[in-house]
């Protein structure tokens, strides 16, 4: 893991507003898992929630701090389009990856998510995301958290197939 105690935050936490932490341990490499989260390829097969669907054409990944990168998600029954996006404010791989998440088009002001990839051995990852910046509004809370949890489902399957 790095120890580089003099590397600032990118992007200060914002503990003072809603959101959230999962912890997630993959049977995974870290660089496969780093992978997973930078490479379009790979976002595809996984960066949505079950019963939605990413495709490939609409992912796109300017891997570097302010960078952009798009994607749409589809719902599999409905057709209905989430177009979604963010800005990159912190890349160190394969330790640490910032960037905002939300609304494509509101990359500066969207919630933003750390996220800590953590080498427990060669075949072990443990992923810890951290989302803050949302809505006070608990319902959207406990709605994106299961997203979330239901999208690293779609991922541990994909990385560990």
């Amino acid at each position: 893991m790095n120890s580089d105690a003099t590397h600032t935050d990118a992007v200060a936490p914002r503990d003072e507003e809603p959101g959230f932490t999962i912890v997630r341990d993959f049977a995974a490499s870290r660089d496969r898992v780093w992978d997973a989260w930078t490479n379009p390829d790979i976002m595809a097969l996984w960066y949505h929630p079950k019963g939605l669907h990413t495709p490939r054409e609409s992912v796109s990944v300017d891997l570097r701090e302010g960078g952009l990168y798009t994607y749409t998600m589809v719902d599999n029954d409905t057709g209905e389009e989430f177009p979604t996006g963010g800005k990159y404010h912190r890349v160190e791989r394969p330790f640490r990856l910032d960037f905002s998440w939300g609304n494509q088009g509101e990359e500066d002001t969207s919630p933003l998510v750390r996220i800590v990839f953590e080498e427990i051995d060669a075949a072990t990852t443990r992923m810890t995301f951290t989302l803050t910046g949302l809505p006070q509004d608990s319902g959207v809370l406990n709605g994106i958290t299961e997203g979330w949890n239901s999208a690293f489902d779609v991922l541990e399957a994909t990385i560990t197939e």
